[in-house]
């Protein structure tokens, strides 16, 4: 087994994998929640301390712009234009998230949480970056249009219509918090349909209801798919070890109630046998 980190020995990794088997799934929330918290507000007070005469308004304009780029920084500016009074909101994944999710429901629109929040849940916690909610989008691309915009979030109108149009992803930024939601149109395909089988309700926050969250093999095998496909296409013989590293955290934390003969088909299905064998070696697995 290889472990996560090289400072890190396999008797220690084996402790904290036992702790979060144990670990109901808002105490790991709670854990990217917090660093995802701290990496948002860092990245302000940045801003601020460098930059002496910076204001609140223009730190956050500045932020959008490093963290999510040019596009959505000058929607926030636009926005913050007409919100004198705005001050950035401590960072609350769920509050940034449930508006959106709402007016899915209200839509009657199937939507799920993926991305690193949902392998942070499985394996080893980590900051979340943006939110991935995975969301089945057709017909309903107008009236969806009108609703967000009473929203508190802004969003750049024409890659919103692209992505309806290639089926591919839109953000959307949660103003009063920066955080980014990327809003994700899977493909027509026999593995997203089969996935959404497997779609779970997790209860993230005692404060609200259980919030539905892709499944663990889901996970695993679309960061497999991901890193096979970067791997076997790159030239320079690097690997993705933060991929990897999450890869390995999900089947360590998982394993003992992972059905890995289905795992092992789609594997097989993907043509990414190899990279599968690898996984469970580095993982420790490969008697499974």
């Amino acid at each position: 087994m290889r472990t996560q980190s090289i400072d890190t020995s396999p008797e220690a990794e084996q402790m904290l994998v036992e702790l979060l088997r144990k670990a109901p799934a808002w105490k790991r929330f709670r854990l990217v929640q917090s660093l995802t918290q701290g990496a948002l507000w860092s990245h302000v007070s940045i801003w601020k301390d460098s930059h002496h005469n910076i204001s609140e308004y223009e730190a956050a304009i500045e932020v959008a712009s490093s963290m999510y780029g040019t596009t959505l920084a000058l929607c926030v500016q636009s926005a913050l234009a007409k919100c004198k009074d705005w001050h950035i909101q401590t960072t609350d994944l769920m509050t940034s998230t449930l508006p959106l999710v709402h007016l899915f429901e209200e839509l009657d629109i199937p939507c799920y949480l993926g991305g690193s929040i949902a392998s942070s849940l499985y394996g080893m916690q980590q900051l979340a970056s943006d939110i991935d909610l995975i969301v089945d989008l057709d017909k309903h691309m107008l009236p969806l249009l009108s609703a967000l915009s009473p929203l508190d979030y802004v969003f750049d109108e024409n890659g919103l219509q692209r992505a309806f149009y290639e089926q591919t992803s839109f953000s959307v930024l949660h103003l009063d918090s920066l955080i980014k939601i990327d809003v994700i149109i899977p493909e027509q395909s026999t593995f997203n349909t089969a996935m959404r089988t497997l779609v779970t309700p997790q209860v993230l926050d005692k404060r609200y209801p259980p919030f539905l969250v892709a499944s663990a093999v889901e996970m695993l095998l679309f960061k497999l798919r991901r890193y096979h496909q970067r791997h076997t296409s790159r030239k320079d013989g690097m690997n993705d070890d933060a991929e990897w590293n999450d890869i390995q955290g999900m089947l360590k934390v998982q394993g003992p109630d992972l059905d890995f003969v289905f795992l092992e088909s789609w594997a097989r299905t993907f043509g990414m046998m190899e990279t599968w064998q690898q996984a469970l070696m580095d993982a420790g697995l490969n008697d499974s």
